[in-house]
């Protein structure tokens, strides 16, 4: 979805361009009528319809620049949900996996002996501290020799569990990695729209200042007035910026008397 932080921006350079292209050619005719007196032999009146165009296309060019970075984003972002879905549902498989886990060590053997077996702390729903974890608990299972079971006859086998907390832990540990390559990516993108919003930003203010010399020169202050950028919203013009909030008056003073009539 486009921003408002782009498309006020991209409202207030098309009124710019399509006043500057709109009247190139009456302004440079009526600047010619007044400055062409003034020229001196061998002197020639500047192309000001042609100039006027030229700083329109720059105009746009930044617009279009700071639009298609905006629409980047935007794609970018949208590209985010699958593996933020793929790791959630690795994560929760994981999870239930060691939370089987510890309830079977712990009926088969008993709280105290879940430390040794690499369970130091309640299992964690964070997937990056997740999968941490899981390979705490298959460091444990894989390197400690088990302890006794309380229940004469029980037998298990620690390697099954290894190997299926692995195999979970490792589809986690790739979405994960997936994950931040799409962060890496959106921060990226990030970034190139924040520089292509203040190459506008600054290119507007010189163009539209320009513009409104151009048309206060040719006598039509309204236009200038039109094109002329705000001072309270980076490339937005005045026309198109919301207006200051008005200061609210000052509260009245408790416990004052009520002015008399003389």
């Amino acid at each position: 979805m486009p921003s408002k932080r782009v498309t006020d921006r991209q409202k207030s350079a098309s009124a710019v361009i399509a006043a500057g292209e709109t009247h190139a050619d009456r302004i440079a005719a009526e600047i010619e009528a007044l400055l062409s007196p003034y020229l001196r032999k061998g002197e020639k009146m500047p192309n000001i319809a042609l100039l006027t165009h030229l700083v329109t296309r720059a105009l746009a060019d930044a617009r279009d620049r700071m639009v298609t970075a905006d629409e980047a984003l935007a794609d970018e972002l949208a590209d985010d949900g699958p593996p933020r879905e793929g790791r959630d549902e690795a994560a929760h498989e994981l999870y239930d996996e060691l939370t089987d886990l510890r309830d079977w060590l712990t009926s088969l053997h008993d709280a105290a002996a879940l430390e040794d077996l690499g369970f130091t702390e309640a299992t964690p729903r964070d997937p990056v501290q997740l999968e941490r974890f899981a390979g705490e608990v298959t460091r444990a299972l894989s390197r400690k020799e088990l302890p006794k079971p309380r229940r004469e006859g029980v037998r298990w086998d620690a390697d099954d569990a290894v190997l299926r907390i692995e195999r979970l832990r490792d589809a986690l540990l790739s979405h994960l990695k997936d994950v931040a390559r799409e962060a890496r990516e959106a921060a990226a993108t990030r970034m190139a729209k924040s520089t292509a919003i203040a190459l506008y930003d600054e290119r507007f203010g010189r163009i539209a200042t320009f513009l409104g010399g151009l048309f206060r020169l040719a006598g039509h202050a309204d236009l200038a007035n039109h094109v002329r950028p705000s001072s309270r919203r980076s490339g937005r013009t005045d026309v198109d910026a919301p207006p200051a909030d008005a200061p609210s008056a000052p509260p009245a003073k408790r416990g004052g008397s009520a002015p008399s009539n003389g």
